[in-house]
């Protein structure tokens, strides 16, 4: 199989957020296969604990983050009993956005099922619009990471 641009780019990644996947008897299909579509909620959890994991970069009644661009390679199915976690990396900060590479991995043979990149933008729920990047958030992410990103 042809290696995707995703897949190039994400080999210089380092990975320090990784979050592992309870896979669902309901995310299968009567053969036992993930439905890929649910890749992206694995993804979304993620994006979550990430944050979550981070000081400084909690969500609050006026500040948000929003998906503005989301895409993703589909590399090997997923079954029911594999073992899978989402690895995580914010990849490059932007004036008002960031991106996230992620991939989900097979735990138990290091195989990839799937790689991906969003674009979330920094946005103000008071004015509906997208704002600079907080700079407490640039400088915790940049913290997490161990690199500049900007």
């Amino acid at each position: 199989m042809k290696e995707t641009q995703d897949e190039k780019e994400q080999q210089s990644v380092v990975f320090h957020h990784t979050l592992p996947i309870q896979l669902r008897w309901n995310d299968a299909d009567q053969f036992g296969h993930i439905n890929n579509t649910l890749y992206f909620q694995y993804y979304d959890m993620a994006k979550m604990d990430y944050f979550a994991n981070i000081p400084n970069t909690k969500i609050d009644q006026r500040h948000a983050i929003v998906t503005v661009h989301v895409d993703a390679d589909f590399l090997s199915q997923v079954h029911i009993g594999d073992h899978v976690a989402v690895e995580t990396a914010i990849t490059h900060i932007g004036h008002k956005s960031f991106q996230l590479a992620q991939r989900l991995v097979d735990t138990d043979t290091q195989q990839l099922k799937c790689v991906g990149k969003t674009i979330m933008v920094a946005y103000d729920l008071e004015t509906n619009e997208a704002v600079e990047m907080w700079p407490d958030w640039v400088e915790a992410i940049e913290r997490f990471e161990g690199k500049k990103l900007r």
